[in-house]
């Protein structure tokens, strides 16, 4: 897709970038964007073909293009990069996660509001990796370790969960280890050292 838009207002620019982000489009150069010929994409192409054209711009959707076969193996290493880049992103936010559920464990008190907060962070955390393996059209790496990351937050969260159901109907503090009752996931200083 080759494409121009006038400068101003500049949010018309920005939904159109987004848009091709979304989608998980390469970047050749401003204006110029590239996708893989799969799935549904080229309708959802159309979608922001239309929109331009409505927003008082200019576009070319070009369909199939023809690269040389060293360019092609560069541009998809370019999209693997891109989507590596993003299960590192998804990656850090799951260690962080599992760092504040054992920061509400040792906390004194917590209950359903922190499991509210940390149910919700979750989700937005399974929709996030969702969205990376919907534009990862070439197989990129990271997929893997996210998923054992998104497991291990999923448990922590279940174990956390119970733990405030438990300590809602005592009322007290529990006194096992933190790292037990949590199946032995890895404090912080183990998240800091990430393998992807």
């Amino acid at each position: 897709m080759i494409y121009t838009l006038p400068s101003q207002p500049s949010r018309k620019r920005a939904y159109v970038w987004r848009e091709l982000k979304r989608l998980g489009a390469l970047y050749l150069r401003d204006g110029v964007a590239v996708l893989p010929r799969q799935g549904d994409l080229e309708a959802r192409l159309v979608e922001v073909v239309a929109r331009i054209e409505e927003f008082e711009g200019e576009v070319d959707l070009i369909v199939s293009p023809t690269f040389s076969e060293a360019r092609a193996t560069l541009l998809v290493l370019r999209f693997r990069q891109e989507r590596e880049a993003e299960y590192r992103e998804v990656y850090r936010a799951c260690a962080r996660f599992l760092r504040d559920v054992l920061e509400e464990v040792d906390a004194d008190e917590f209950g359903f509001p922190d499991v509210d907060k940390l149910e919700s962070e979750l989700g937005r955390l399974k929709r996030w990796r969702s969205q990376i393996s919907a534009r990862d059209y070439f197989g990129a790496g990271g997929a893997d370790k996210v998923e054992e990351i998104l497991e291990k937050c999923e448990r922590a969260f279940e174990r956390f969960a119970a733990d405030a159901s438990e300590r809602d109907e005592r009322g007290g503090a529990d006194p096992d280890d933190v790292f037990e009752r949590l199946g032995g996931v890895s404090g912080a200083e183990d998240a800091e050292n990430l393998p992807i």
